[in-house]
């Protein structure tokens, strides 16, 4: 069980111990306190203090991380002052693309799907940045899987925060309770399903009361495509898109049918309607409401704090094969923004040994840098299997990354809605989904 209070002195424990070793080992120095300046007309230097914004999506234990590692980078840099600019992820990307792209924009944004935004040309190319202090920051450090997500022609536009590598969450109480073994690595589909079936508890009214799983429904349906042995698209060479789009196929549909019909059929999981969110999720698990939760390591932390919740990961059930996610979100710098050196100063710190460390301290991610993420700290601190993250991310897989991608997304989103609300069925949707994506495509390849 995870121990409440912990959190706070994991935080020093990492700062003090992991930093000394991990600084020292790779050579990166810690950033120094950057001095913003500005060139007045008779062209002398003059430091002058700064204000950032920075946006993000979260957790409530999310935002208070952010927030602590910012009071420490502007402890150590006493001119930049960050703003946090919080926006629930359901609205993030919708503010990306209608306010933030001028002076609104903030001068920080967490971000995926990189190559579709430094092609509208709202962010700040990286590369020379990272060129230029290459001394002093070891990009070899990243793992490259990650690094590449973030490329655009070439360039970086950005740096991973970390990798989100999806396991099950599983309350060890309920299964004691229930009479069933916990889940052991390389289990599969019919075991996920067994299990959920015999967890799901109903009151003598037939009212489920407890139920065996619960998952995100969005984005992360194409894992279990790949695990059955469907493709998304045909081959493509990113940033530009791909012109076919493949899931009308017997994987595809019978991989998306299991998965609404534990809702719909089995009634093993709550509603679609009540998985729309990770904190959704997040609240059924810490009151008990299910046994089984898909989740990310974001998740850590918030169940690491509810007392007398006893809780352990697994690997995510396989099917014809095993595949999880590669890849995450990471900071990148606005075009727009007038203090990038400002914002890079930043972006080093988040990105940086220190930064990583602290993040890591929190129990929040799965870093997206060896030397943090392999460190014997980062496992021996938790109080759960924290090898399972390790060894699913050997498994990941990137997802596609192309220009119009988060408008493909959406339509797919969008399109499988019905197919998880149990109106309808999954071969359906598919057989029609092309000609709603590939014409998305085609325009998106053929530039503005």
């Amino acid at each position: 069980m995870a121990a409440p209070g912990k959190v706070g002195l994991s935080v020093s424990l990492i700062t003090l111990l992991l930093l000394s070793v991990l600084l020292a080992a790779c050579g990166e120095a810690t950033p120094t306190p950057a001095r913003p300046t500005v060139t007045t007309p008779g062209n002398t230097t003059v430091v002058q203090p700064v204000t950032l914004r920075w946006s993000y999506w979260g957790s409530d234990a999310e935002v208070q991380v952010n927030k602590r590692i910012a009071a420490q980078f502007e402890s150590l840099n006493p001119n930049i002052k960050i703003e946090h600019v919080f926006v629930p992820f359901e609205q993030y990307f919708d503010k990306v693309k209608n306010e933030w792209n001028g002076s609104k924009a903030p001068d920080i944004m967490f971000l995926s799907t990189i190559p579709n935004y430094a092609a509208s040309g709202i962010l700040e190319n990286l590369q020379p940045y990272l060129d230029r202090d290459k001394n002093n920051f070891d990009l070899n450090d990243f793992y490259p899987n990650l690094l590449n997500t973030f490329k655009y022609k070439g360039a970086l536009y950005g740096l991973p925060r970390d990798n989100d590598t999806k396991v099950i969450y599983y309350n060890k109480r309920l299964f004691l309770d229930s009479g069933v073994p916990f889940p052991k690595q390389n289990w599969t589909w019919k075991d996920l399903r067994e299990a959920a079936l015999k967890l799901t508890k109903s009151d003598p009214g037939g009212n489920i009361m407890q139920y065996g799983l619960a998952f995100e429904l969005k984005t992360w349906w194409r894992l279990w495509v790949y695990q059955n042995g469907g493709e998304l698209f045909n081959e493509f060479s990113a940033p530009n898109p791909p012109s076919k789009l493949l899931l009308n196929s017997p994987e595809a549909a019978e991989a998306i049918q299991f998965w609404a019909d534990l809702i719909n059929v089995d009634k093993v999981t709550p509603r679609a309607s009540e998985m729309q969110t990770s904190d959704m999720l997040n609240n059924l698990f810490t009151k008990g409401k299910v046994a089984m939760v898909f989740g990310g390591h974001g998740k850590v932390k918030i169940f690491d704090e509810v007392q007398n919740l006893d809780w352990d990961i697994v690997g995510l059930p396989g099917q014809k094969k095993r595949v999880n996610n590669a890849g995450g979100a990471g900071y990148t710098i606005s075009a727009f923004s007038p203090n990038k050196e400002a914002a890079w100063t930043f972006v080093r710190y988040l990105e940086g040994l220190q930064g990583q460390a602290l993040y890591v301290g929190t129990g929040l991610i799965v870093a997206a840098r060896r030397s943090v993420r392999e460190d014997s700290l980062f496992l021996r601190r938790q109080n759960y299997n924290a090898q399972v993250f390790i060894d699913e991310a050997e498994l990941g897989r990137v997802n596609p990354q192309y220009i119009g991608a988060p408008e493909v997304d959406k339509i797919m989103d969008d399109a499988l809605a019905p197919v998880f609300e149990g109106k309808q069925k999954a071969a359906d949707v598919l057989a029609q989904l092309p000609n709603q994506v590939e014409p998305v495509l085609k325009k998106a390849g053929s530039g503005p």
